[in-house]
């Protein structure tokens, strides 16, 4: 399996704050941000590995994003999609077309952890 992109999501009621935090006190470097379906933004210390800010204003009610969950970008996400329903792992949200492009769903591990698993799109 090939994973594109490794991501820790962490939702925030204190946006300004978080990105200070991760940017300022830990070092990582803001890679993206956006204010386009929500206020969000991309950090990384380099590598496929990211933390992903999610202002909690703006947020999709099939996947609460009350507590930090995994983003995983993958290349094919209906191959994976097959093998939860098959495995009968709990489902957050159906496979479909985001928005803000891609096609992705979110199921949740033993532990009660969301799993965002997407194949993005070219934004250009």
């Amino acid at each position: 399996m090939t994973f594109e992109e490794f991501a820790f999501v962490v939702s925030t009621r204190h946006f300004a704050d978080s990105l200070a935090f991760y940017r300022d006190v830990l070092g990582l470097d803001v890679v993206e941000e956006w204010t386009e379906f929500g206020h969000g933004a991309v950090l990384t210390a380099g590598g496929p590995a990211r933390v992903e800010l999610i202002e909690l204003d703006v947020h999709d009610e099939a996947l609460p994003r009350h507590a930090p969950f995994l983003g995983l970008q993958v290349i094919d996400v209906d191959a994976i999609h097959e093998r939860a329903v098959a495995a009968d792992a709990p489902i957050l949200s159906a496979l479909e077309e985001r928005p803000w492009g891609g096609r992705g769903f979110a199921i949740q591990d033993p532990n009660g952890i969301g799993v965002n698993v997407y194949t993005a799109y070219d934004r250009g």
